[in-house]
């Protein structure tokens, strides 16, 4: 199993939450532009004042239904608002630092469909394309798979929140067959 996919892992208030201080940090120049790709902007919130209680409940919530008490928060791109204007897209890529070669660990990324910007932006994971509704949580590990999305071609953002850990290499998502809709 490569991807785990929670449906309703944020309440409608969350998502407005989240999408109105995405949308306000993108308005006042806290997201940064990403070189990566077009009309992409981002901003890694942990460790910053940019993480408020909302963001860190919605960080907490993923630590206890992955089991990931006592993991660190990935070093390298950890907790992240990704929000995609129109055309914008995410190039297919690979997050492999030297740290999860070197040390035989993995990044697991969990992150949250707050707005799909009015159309299907739906990631593609290892090559196949997974349906993640809004408010859907779907995790999958970074280092492992490439991934990416097609352009987005709705009216509004694409907005994701992403919360990444680095976990060791026999860290493993089959415990959460059943639990979850999986790829």
């Amino acid at each position: 199993m490569d991807v785990v996919i929670l449906k309703d892992f944020i309440s409608q208030h969350e998502q407005y939450q989240l999408r109105e201080k995405a949308k306000d940090y993108r308005r006042t120049g806290v997201l940064e532009s990403n070189e990566a790709g077009p009309r992409r902007f981002f901003r890694k919130v942990d460790g910053t004042e940019y993480c408020d209680a909302s963001i860190t409940a919605i960080g907490q919530r993923v630590i206890k239904t992955f089991g990931l008490e006592g993991f660190e928060i990935d070093p390298y791109l950890g907790w992240i608002i990704s929000f995609v204007e129109p055309d914008g897209f995410i190039h297919p890529h690979l997050d492999r630092q030297p740290l999860y070669v070197e040390t035989n660990q993995k990044h697991f990324r969990c992150n949250v469909m707050v707005s799909n910007g009015g159309t299907l932006a739906s990631p593609i994971i290892g090559g196949r394309g997974y349906r993640v509704d809004e408010r859907a949580l779907w995790g999958f590990f970074a280092s492992e798979l490439t991934h990416g999305t097609l352009p987005n071609v709705g009216s509004g953002p694409r907005i994701v929140y992403q919360f990444g850990f680095t976990v060791p290499g026999d860290y493993s998502l089959t415990s959460y067959t059943g639990m979850f809709v999986m790829g």
